[in-house]
């Protein structure tokens, strides 16, 4: 299959491009329950300190100062003494037992016996070759966020090629539409349904009128976006997907050729809970819409009034730059207002070769190089048919389309710990947050989104 790097734009068409407050969720943080046990470590110029032990008279002298029945476990190696609670108690109840104990002049300090947990890493045995996850240079730093959250109560659209039903992805997917209207570009005979399903996007003898390249096999460009959003995760099976608890809206745009910007338009009012002639009311709305596709030229009034709709609904839209090394200025989606213009960079951190620039790039992420290794693209779902659908597999693909969800994923763990959050805060989250480049990137956004660092600024905002 030729690299998605090589996919023609079209004049007139789009291609692809490879509840609660703050203080709401701290007052639950602050309820529940933590450890139930605290250290206490006495000075060791106090008879106690020096003491091998404690006796029960001591041990009823600190329990009267807690104000709580402490029963005394064992002498650690630091020389603090380990107490338990009974039962586990909550921060807040802690912290005032804590704070009681610290009165004692002879007590050097006294914290939680808090639990520790594993770092969230997935038991799906391709994960260690989603470098673009995890990586220092060049990865997301998603382990961290995943610590936190994995999407739970959340949308995404992808707005693309369709789906698959992947057995890595299926499980994540809700019922989608598809909303190419020219029957000819939809290869499945028909116009616009309920049916987002990707029949397959091939050509030959020049139909899509590039003379480079006559002929091209189908993509499955939408399976390969979503599996990078959500793939199903912990299911000791494939790969790893960054929101994964999340779930996707596929919507169906691009078909043979691409897809026209009327229908383009449509599909992102409808994904986020517009009202769209002729096609039945979306019972999920998506809190966050992918667009891995583009063209070029201005952003045009269609387009913009379309993605100013989705933000009205409370939609954050999240666009890939494109794909052929020159200013995203010039390029739409990714010159529209209001959308978050996604850059990609390679697994050392810099600018990928093929990616867009410029000032209206907001944001860079993984989106990896594949043509001297390929293991250094972005992994994630496909499927094996050159045409029409043949079996799982999953592949590596590089282009700002595969950047894009890197973002999308990013934005829907905010809004699962935010779901108030605003498409602009969304924004500024991802930005404010992010890392520096590690390699040569100019002109490419304020950095390489941080998902943890984007998850816990949400948090604490």
């Amino acid at each position: 299959m030729k690299s998605l790097l090589k996919k023609s734009t079209l004049a007139g068409v789009f291609s692809l491009l490879c509840t609660g407050s703050f203080a709401t969720q701290m007052d639950n943080i602050s309820s529940a329950p933590t450890t139930d046990r605290i250290i206490v470590k006495y000075k060791q110029d106090s008879t106690i300190g020096r003491s091998a032990s404690m006796t029960q008279e001591t041990v009823e002298k600190a329990s009267r100062r807690a104000g709580h029945n402490l029963r005394h476990l064992r002498r650690m190696a630091t020389g603090a003494q380990v107490m338990h609670l009974g039962s586990r108690k909550s921060q807040a109840e802690i912290n005032l037992i804590i704070n009681r104990l610290k009165q004692d002049p002879n007590i050097e300090y006294a914290e939680p016996d808090l639990m520790m947990h594993p770092m969230a890493v997935p038991n799906d045995p391709s994960y260690y070759d989603q470098w673009h996850y995890f990586e220092a240079d060049g990865g997301l730093n998603l382990p961290g966020a995943w610590d936190i959250t994995q999407g739970e109560g959340v949308v995404v659209a992808v707005i693309d090629t369709g789906y698959l039903a992947h057995s890595d992805l299926v499980n994540n997917l809700l019922p989608g539409y598809d909303m190419i209207s020219d029957s000819d570009i939809a290869v499945d005979g028909d116009g616009r349904d309920s049916d987002a399903s990707d029949p397959g996007d091939w050509y030959t003898d020049s139909y899509c009128g590039n003379p480079l390249y006559p002929e091209f096999d189908s993509s499955w460009h939408g399976t390969h976006v979503a599996g990078t959003i959500a793939a199903v995760t912990n299911n000791n099976m494939g790969i790893a997907g960054i929101a994964h608890k999340a779930k996707v809206l596929p919507v169906r745009v691009l078909g043979r050729c691409g897809g026209y910007t009327s229908d383009i338009a449509d599909g992102i009012v409808w994904s986020a809970g517009g009202s769209v002639s002729g096609a039945p009311a979306n019972e999920t709305p998506a809190q966050v819409l992918n667009l891995s596709l583009g063209g070029f030229g201005l952003c045009g009034s269609t387009t913009q009034s379309a993605i100013n709709t989705a933000r009205s609904l409370g939609a954050t839209v999240v666009v890939a730059a494109g794909n052929s090394g020159r200013n995203a200025f010039w390029f739409s989606p990714a010159n529209c207002s209001g959308v978050i213009t996604v850059s990609a960079t390679n697994r050392s951190g810099g600018l990928a070769y093929y990616s867009n620039y410029g000032n209206v790039v907001d944001v860079a992420a993984p989106g990896g190089e594949t043509n001297s290794v390929e293991s250094d693209g972005v992994l994630s779902t496909l499927n094996s048919g050159a045409r029409t659908p043949g079996s799982d597999s999953f592949a590596y693909y590089a282009g700002t389309s595969m950047a894009a969800p890197h973002v999308a994923g990013t934005a829907a763990l905010i809004y699962s710990v935010k779901p108030d959050v605003t498409p602009d805060e969304v924004e500024s989250i991802l930005t404010s947050t992010a890392r520096s480049f590690t390699g040569s990137c100019r002109r490419c956004g304020s950095g390489i989104v941080d998902a943890a660092a984007a998850v816990e600024a949400a948090i604490e905002d």
